[in-house]
C-alpha cells in the first residue's frame, strides 16, 4: 500500500495482481473467524469503486488484521480528504490586476532616452576585471582598444 494506491494479489499456481487508487475505497471491514483469531489472522474485506460498479477485494489471512485494517483506513481518509480538497480548490487566471470600474485611457509609457555608455567608466570596470584576474591581457586589449575606437 501507497499514500496513493493499494496493491494486492491472489494465487498460488497463478497470480492475479491488481491495483486500486485508495480514493476509490468505499469501505473496509474486518472479518475473523475463531481459526483465525487463534492463529492472529484475519480477513480484511475492502469495497472499491470500480467504473463497471462496485467490487469487493478480500485480502485473506492478513497478520495482525485490525493494525491493517487501522493503517488502511487511515491512508483511505487522508486520500479522501485531498481529492476534497482538490474538488473545492478553484484556479482563477487571467483575472484584472485592478478591481473593474471605469475604463481610463491607457497610455503607454514612453521609455527614458537611451544613455550612450561612458567609456572612462567602462575602460575603469574593465581594468578592474583584469586587476581581479576575470580577463586575460589578450581579452584586456582587445575590449580597450574596442571601446577606445568609439571616442
Amino acid at each position: 500500500m501507497t499514500a496513493t494506491m493499494l496493491f494486492f494479489e491472489k494465487g498460488v499456481l497463478s497470480t492475479n495482481a491488481q491495483q486500486v487508487p485508495v480514493a476509490h475505497v468505499l469501505d473496509v471491514d474486518l472479518r475473523q473467524s475463531i481459526m483465525q483469531k487463534g492463529r492472529g489472522v484475519g480477513n480484511i474485506v475492502v469495497q472499491v469503486q470500480r467504473s463497471g460498479g462496485v467490487e469487493w477485494v478480500i485480502l485473506e489471512d492478513i497478520p495482525d488484521p485490525r493494525g491493517a485494517l487501522s493503517i488502511i483506513n487511515k491512508v483511505v481518509q487522508d486520500a479522501r480528504l485531498i481529492e476534497q480538497q482538490r474538488s473545492n480548490t478553484r484556479i482563477y487566471a487571467n483575472l484584472p490586476s485592478v478591481a473593474p470600474g471605469p475604463q481610463a485611457a491607457t497610455v503607454a509609457p514612453t521609455p527614458p532616452p537611451a544613455v550612450a555608455p561612458d567609456p572612462i567608466e567602462q575602460l575603469r570596470q574593465l581594468g578592474q576585471l583584469r586587476d581581479a584576474g576575470i580577463l586575460t591581457e589578450q581579452e584586456f586589449a582587445n575590449k580597450k582598444a574596442e571601446i577606445l575606437s568609439r571616442l
